[in-house]
């Protein structure tokens, strides 16, 4: 049964690679997004786990191969699933773009003082390998320059005026560094993720069909070797000497299964169907409290109590397993600790707004949610790679920014709302592209 799920798997993700290949402005729609990460990120881990399970059952091995196919196909299926024109209207708030450009220079500034105090804390690192102590604030506010970074390239793609442009990198630097000299894999697909998207908002332009399967197919091998050599990857690129540069040592060290999120995630989901126990949500509450709440401030005792921790389970006890420093339970893994098989539904729900959000910067053109779509793509990825639970986090914040930002950038005239129901809406997504 697991191979007929691995190539279930296979033929899902196809799928989704296939239905954005067929017109353009698809690729950066949720659906082909997610097929792609499963297939770069998740199939060779699939493969790996079922050559080499480890402490994993074979029961445990069918369960998380078929959990990760009903998750998969609810990236399609939320997507499909009829729009609600009432959640367009409250995406479409008309902003006045002077008022915007301000507020991208005021969330520039706010960024490079919390960058700067980061620069000069010494961080503390838990024994989970989670950061502790000021420096997670500081790091937590300085994200503000991602938000920014959008805001300020749109409007010097929009209007290239020296200005702009000199405001858009100066945003863009602090991302561009982490990305690049740093080689952190989330940083640098954002800062790709916010370039791409933007120029599809503001140029129409995409890029040619012929490099993203490619791109993908690469992506496998840069994604493990990314994640083992940091900053001396871009250093051997940037350098030009690429003869050091093995790629299949990353994707080789996947195949050989020692380390692999997936089993973290098959491991967990035995773990909660042997105790009966479930999370119910509560998983995605403590992963809040834990970001959100100061333990520096308002005492550890006291946010430890806010915390259910439903599904901590001791796995050593259970299985002798330790899930390995550094990595991750996956999307897959948490949602399911969270609802158990329904917790795919949770795919299928993200899906289902990042089509509100898709219709409504595309074709209402509402700035408001083409800033929060460039935000939140990179955090909707991780939240597969890394958990539901980070992708929550992080859309929190996206949204009290962006709705900041949309508070002191509203415009006092009044616009039409573009769109007033879900029968246009098909109407007009049958007739036209955003290329056009």
């Amino acid at each position: 049964m697991a191979e007929l799920f691995f190539n279930l798997l296979i033929a899902i993700c196809l799928g989704l690679l296939v239905w954005g290949m067929v017109k353009p402005e698809r690729i950066y729609q949720y659906p082909f997004l997610m097929g792609a990460i499963f297939a770069s990120f998740i199939l060779p881990q699939a493969f790996a786990l079922i050559n080499n399970p480890g402490v994993v059952s074979e029961l445990a091995l069918e369960r998380v191969l078929l959990v990760s196919c009903l998750c998969t196909a609810m990236c399609w299926i939320g997507y499909k699933y009829k729009i609600n024109s009432g959640l367009l209207k409250k995406l479409y708030i008309p902003l006045d773009r002077h008022k915007l450009f301000r507020a991208g220079i005021i969330l520039t500034i706010i960024g490079y003082f919390f960058r700067f105090l980061l620069l000069g804390t010494n961080v503390e690192v838990a024994e989970n390998s989670n950061w502790t102590g000021p420096a997670t604030i500081f790091a937590f506010f300085s994200q503000v320059i991602e938000i920014a970074f959008a805001i300020l390239i749109l409007a010097a793609l929009k209007k290239p005026k020296p200005v702009n442009i000199a405001a858009a990198i100066i945003a863009g630097y602090p991302i561009f560094e982490k990305a690049f000299f740093a080689g952190r894999r989330q940083p640098t697909f954002t800062f790709l993720v916010i370039i791409g998207i933007s120029f599809l908002y503001a140029r129409r332009l995409l890029p040619p069909k012929i490099i993203i399967i490619p791109l993908i197919i690469l992506s496998a091998l840069i994604i493990p070797l990314l994640g083992q050599l940091r900053e001396e990857f871009w250093l051997t690129i940037f350098s030009g000497n690429l003869q050091n540069l093995d790629l299949q040592s990353g994707f080789n060290q996947v195949l050989e299964g020692e380390i692999l999120e997936l089993r973290n995630a098959a491991v967990l989901m035995e773990a909660a169907i042997r105790n009966n126990q479930y999370g119910y949500g509560t998983g995605f509450w403590d992963r809040i409290i834990f970001q959100y709440v100061p333990g520096q401030i308002v005492g550890f005792e006291f946010k430890n109590a806010l915390q259910f921790k439903w599904t901590s389970f001791d796995l050593h006890t259970i299985f002798g397993y330790a899930i390995p420093r550094g990595s991750t339970l996956t999307g897959i893994g948490d949602s399911f600790l969270e609802f158990g098989y329904f917790g795919c539904l949770v795919f299928g729900c993200i899906a289902y707004f990042f089509k509100h959000l898709w219709i409504s910067s595309v074709y209402q053109k509402s700035v408001f949610s083409q800033i929060l779509y460039a935000g939140m793509v990179s955090p909707a990825l991780v939240g597969l790679t890394h958990g539901i639970g980070r992708l929550v986090n992080q859309a929190i914040f996206q949204i009290i920014c962006v709705c900041w930002v949309a508070y002191y950038s509203k415009s006092k005239e009044k616009h039409p709302v573009l769109i007033n129901s879900s029968q246009i809406i098909n109407m007009n997504l049958q007739k036209r592209s955003p290329t056009e």
